[in-house]
Order: structure tokens, then C-alpha cells, then sequence
């Protein structure tokens, strides 16, 4: 057997596998979402009992109990298997698309949405991509499912008019239930399966340790801080974009998605830019501040005027989508890195809910501002959301990122190695043993702070 301290810059094939399917997964599920979002408000008019009111509530409700769930489904993942824990929560949403599907009245309208947040997998889909992939493939992992989720979003505008016009809406809560048993079988028919080992330092402590541990530590607060504050801005942001492409780009809603694509094809650059300079590894804390500055400038240049013109409104969108979606990759794998397997779940599932708490804040805040302060208003607001953003960046500590050695045993050997992994995972500094393609190799989830590798290398000699 060999030991390995650099590894393969590229996507093994396990990742790939993992990486792909579980990025479908994920996009399976949001285009379900999101080709409701044009047609929701709509189809709850014709719904006994409904009042503007109650509609804002049957839109908005998923988001409230995507937050709540998110920390239990993270808790869970690290307590039971990992895949049924990812499994439970599909089954949740199905069960909500389907009591959606039937609702005769906004109430239970309200209920079907409500069900389909509790199913709230996105923490344990990022949880097992962290466990599936190697440190210096995370970013690269999460951009990819990110970018999917992108594509997802423009595609669902374009086929949900069709789909309403073929199926109806209730056709379309139907679908997404399917859609929900699908990705099931994607899940334990293509995503590898693994096995993880923990080390014997690494105890099983409670649920309230847990969340203690991850809220206290000062490089998560920084990015659970950023999350809320990047998706209070993005929310708040979009209850301005479709008045001003209907206003001064003279565009009708049903081609918004139009400006969408234009902005995500002029934007992506930035993102492969940002994938490939985090892969080294290197000025990652420089390249983050630098994320923060473009989304800065985004938002001043259309509070100083840019929003009334149109090449004005589309320059200012791919500037601010440019730092925006470096930051969407940054920040999940940046997380997934500053904690041990053990506490990743946890760790995940608080930085989702800052999240979805942000995306909240965002339109409440957001229409408070723009109500009693206007568009001007609201533009200088997002711009000091940034700049401050970037000054507290300037009191952030010094990254310590977790990171995977590679461990090749010979497949020949008709027996499981448990000697040696036993002896490896009591080794200063490594956290987590995870073995993989039939226990031919390993990945050393290791603290470079605490890690000898001469301890390693000396045992693997014997």
C-alpha cells in the first residue's frame, strides 16, 4: 500500500459519479420549485378561501420551513445513514407535492407547501458531495451543483408556461411528486456508496455540543454571517429586477428570462476563474474579499444611476452575478472545510438556515425600504449591505481548512485492512477515515495543524 500527500488535481471517477448525481438530485427537485414560482400566485385566486394575504403565505411558507428543518435533517445525517436521511426528506416533499396537488383551498394549499420545505435535504445532499469528494474537489463539486441549479432556474421559466398549458397546475404538483420517487432511485441506484469510520478521538456528542461547537467557532460565524447577508441582498435585489426590465429595458415579463440567460452566460467566466484559482488552494481569503468588492460595485453602480438605462441595469446584473456566484461556490465548501465529518452536518445545516433566514429578511426588509425610501433608497441599502460585508471581512481569522491525503491499498488482498485503518485513524490529526472503491482506497480527512505525516508514512512502512 502507498500513501500519497498530494492528490490528483483532477475528478476521480467515484467524484464525477457522485458529483453528477447528486447535482442532478438536487435539480431534479428545485425545477419542481421553481417552474411554480411564474404561476403560483395566479392559481391560488381560484382556490376557496383566498386572500392576498393567504397567497403571499402559500408562496412564501416553503422558505419558512426549509429554515426550521434545516438543522434537524443536518443533525440527522451524521446519526444515521446518510442516504436515508437524504431519502426521508424526499419522501416529505412528495408527500407535500401530492397533498398540494389536492388542495381544494388556499388553506391546504398553505399545508402542501408547508410539508414540501419540511423535507429539507439540501444540507445532507452538500454533506454527502463534502464526504464523496476530496478537499481540493469541493469547490469544483459545490460550483457544479450550484451552476446546475442555475440552469435549472432559467430552464424552469422557459417549459413551465408549456407544462401549464398541457397538464395544469395540479398535472404539475403531480409531476414534482414523481419527480421526488425519481431522484430516490438515482440515490441508491448511481450515488457510490461509502463507508466512514470515525476516529477514536472523536466522540459522539450531543446535538446541543454540536450546534454550540459550530456557533462558536469564529471562521463559521463569518461565513453563516456572509450567507445571510448575500441572500438578504439577492432577495431584496429581485424585488426591483422585473419592474426595471419591464420599465427601462421595455421587456414583458414572459421574456425576462431573455436578460437571465444573457447575464448567467456573461457572468459564468467569473465563476470558472474563481473554481480554478480555490482549486490551488491558494490567496482563497484574498479571492473571497475580492468576491465581496464585485458585488460592492454591482450594487453602486446602479444606485448611482445605472439603473436607468438598460446596457446600464445588464452591466451592473453581471458584475453583481460575477461575485455573487463566486461566492455561491466559496462559501458551502469553505464550511464543509472548517469542520470535521463529525460536525459537518451541524455546520452545514446552521449556514443553510442563516440562508434561508437571509432570503427572508430580504424581502421583509427589502419592501419595508423600498416602500417608505424607493427604488434610490433600496439601491444604496444593498451597497452598504456589501461594503459592510467587506469591512468585517477585514476581522476575519486566518482560513484553517481541512484537507484529504490519499491511502491506496492493494485490491488483491482477499481481506478488509481493518488493522491498518484502526491504527491510521488514531494518528495525530486525522479526523475521519472514509474507504472507498471496494476498500482499496482511503481518504484521510486530516487538521493540518495537528498532522505529522511522518507518523503515517513510518506506519505504512511496517
Amino acid at each position: 500500500m502507498k500513501s500519497s500527500d498530494r492528490i490528483n488535481s483532477k475528478m476521480l471517477p467515484d467524484e464525477k459519479r457522485a458529483v453528477f448525481s447528486l447535482s442532478s438530485i438536487i435539480s431534479l427537485r428545485m425545477f419542481g420549485l421553481f417552474m411554480l414560482l411564474p404561476i403560483l400566485a395566479l392559481y391560488s385566486e381560484t382556490l376557496s378561501g383566498n386572500t392576498p394575504l393567504l397567497a403571499g403565505w402559500a408562496l412564501g411558507i416553503y422558505g419558512l420551513t426549509q429554515a426550521l428543518m434545516q438543522i434537524p435533517f443536518g443533525l440527522l445525517y451524521g446519526r444515521i445513514d446518510p442516504k436515508l436521511t437524504i431519502a426521508i426528506g424526499l419522501v416529505i416533499f412528495a408527500l407535500g407535492s401530492a397533498l398540494a396537488g389536492i388542495a381544494d383551498t388556499i388553506y391546504e394549499l398553505i399545508a402542501g407547501r408547508a410539508l414540501q420545505g419540511a423535507g429539507a435535504v439540501s444540507t445532507a445532499v452538500m454533506a454527502l458531495t463534502s464526504d464523496l469528494t476530496r478537499s481540493n474537489q469541493r469547490t469544483k463539486s459545490m460550483a457544479l451543483i450550484g451552476v446546475s441549479i442555475g440552469a435549472t432556474f432559467i430552464l424552469s421559466l422557459l417549459i413551465a408556461p408549456i407544462l401549464h398549458g398541457w397538464i395544469g397546475v395540479v398535472g404539475m404538483f403531480w409531476s414534482i411528486a414523481g419527480l421526488a420517487l425519481l431522484c430516490i432511485v438515482l440515490l441508491y441506484t448511481v450515488v457510490p456508496d461509502f463507508k466512514r469510520k470515525k476516529n477514536n478521538d472523536v466522540l459522539n456528542h450531543s446535538i446541543s455540543f454540536e450546534l454550540t461547537s459550530s456557533l462558536c467557532n469564529p471562521q463559521l460565524l463569518h461565513m453563516n454571517f456572509g450567507i445571510f447577508l448575500s441572500h438578504m441582498a439577492l432577495t431584496a435585489l429581485f424585488l426591483l429586477i422585473p419592474s426595471l426590465f419591464r420599465d427601462i429595458v421595455d421587456l414583458p415579463l414572459e421574456e425576462h428570462w431573455k436578460i437571465y440567460l444573457l447575464v448567467f452566460v456573461l457572468s459564468a467566466p467569473g465563476l470558472l476563474l474563481t473554481i480554478r484559482i480555490i482549486s490551488t488552494g491558494k490567496n482563497i481569503l484574498r479571492l473571497y474579499r475580492s468576491a465581496i468588492m464585485v458585488v460592492a460595485f454591482g450594487f453602486l453602480l446602479l444606485a448611482i444611476g445605472a439603473s436607468s438605462y438598460s446596457i446600464g441595469i445588464v452591466v451592473a446584473l453581471v458584475i453583481f452575478f460575477t461575485g455573487f456566484n463566486a461566492l455561491e461556490s466559496m462559501m458551502p465548501s469553505l464550511t464543509s472545510r472548517m469542520t470535521c465529518s463529525s460536525k459537518r452536518g451541524g455546520a452545514l445545516s446552521i449556514f443553510n438556515t442563516f440562508q434561508y433566514i437571509g432570503i427572508f429578511c430580504g424581502g421583509a426588509l427589502g419592501g419595508y425600504i423600498l416602500n417608505g425610501y424607493g427604488q434610490s433608497g433600496l439601491f444604496w441599502f444593498l451597497s452598504t449591505i456589501a461594503l459592510t460585508w467587506l469591512l468585517i471581512t477585514a476581522f476575519q481569522p486566518v482560513l484553517s481548512l481541512r484537507e484529504t491525503l490519499e491511502v491506496h491499498f492493494d485490491p488483491t488482498h482477499d481481506s478488509y485492512p481493518v488493522d491498518i485503518i484502526d491504527k491510521i485513524q488514531r494518528l495525530s490529526g486525522v479526523d475521519f477515515v472514509t474507504v472507498v472503491r471496494d476498500h482499496s482506497l482511503a481518504y484521510l480527512e486530516i487538521d493540518p495543524s495537528r498532522y505529522q505525516a511522518s507518523e503515517l508514512h513510518k506506519l505504512l512502512k511496517k
